[in-house]
C-alpha cells in the first residue's frame, strides 16, 4: 500500500512540475493600452495573427516587426511577417520593420534602438508562449536606463498547451530547449554580475 500510495505522489508531483514549467514560461500581464505590439521572428504565423489582432483591438497604433533570414538569399522574416500582417489586414503604414536580428537577443538590442528612435514609450511584446520567458529578460535587461516599458502577452498557438506540452513533439523538445537557453541565460546573467 505504502507503494501505490508513494507512485501516485510521484506521478502527481511529476505533472505539477510539468505543468508549472509550461505555465512559467508563458509568462502574460494584463493587457493594457501601448505605444507599439512588437511581434519578434520565430513562429512567424501565430506571432503575426496576434499582433494583429491586438492591433485590431485597438491596443496599440503600430506593429514591430522583427527578425532577419537565415537564408542570405531569402526576405527577413520581418517582411515576411509584415507582408502576412497586410494580408490580415493591417495597413503598411502601420508596421516598422527590424530585418537585421537573428538571436532573441538582437532582437531585444535593436527593436529597443528602434524603439527608441521613434519616440515609443510602451509596447506589449508578442512570441511564442514557451519562449515568453527568455523574451521578456532579454528585453527587461535592454530597456534598463530607458523609460520604455512593456507587457508581456504570448502568442496564441494552438500547437502548445502550456499543461501537456511535454505530451507530445514538437512541443516537448522546443520547451526543453527553451529551459536550456533560459538556464544559460541565468547562469551567464549570475556571471556577468
Amino acid at each position: 500500500m505504502r507503494f501505490v500510495v508513494g507512485f501516485v505522489t510521484g506521478i502527481a508531483a511529476t505533472l505539477a512540475v510539468l505543468m508549472s514549467v509550461g505555465h512559467f514560461l508563458a509568462v502574460e500581464d494584463p493587457l493594457r493600452q501601448a505605444d507599439a505590439i512588437v511581434a519578434i521572428s520565430g513562429d512567424q504565423g501565430a506571432r503575426t495573427a496576434t499582433a494583429v489582432a491586438l492591433w485590431k483591438q485597438g491596443l496599440a497604433p503600430v506593429i514591430v516587426f522583427a527578425g532577419s533570414s537565415e537564408d542570405p538569399a531569402s526576405l527577413p522574416s520581418a517582411e515576411i511577417m509584415k507582408r502576412e500582417a497586410v494580408r490580415l489586414g493591417l495597413p503598411a503604414d502601420r508596421v516598422l520593420t527590424e530585418p537585421s536580428s537573428a538571436t532573441t537577443l538582437e532582437n531585444a538590442t535593436r527593436v529597443v534602438e528602434l524603439l527608441r528612435a521613434h519616440q515609443i514609450k510602451s509596447a506589449i511584446l508578442v512570441t511564442s508562449p514557451y519562449h515568453q520567458r527568455r523574451a521578456s529578460a532579454h528585453f527587461a535587461r535592454q530597456l534598463q536606463g530607458t523609460e520604455i516599458t512593456f507587457t508581456n502577452y504570448p502568442a496564441r498557438d494552438d500547437q502548445w498547451d502550456p499543461r501537456l506540452w511535454w505530451a507530445r513533439e514538437p512541443s516537448r523538445s522546443l520547451t526543453l530547449v527553451e529551459v536550456a537557453k533560459l538556464g544559460v541565460e541565468v547562469m551567464g546573467g549570475l556571471f556577468r554580475r
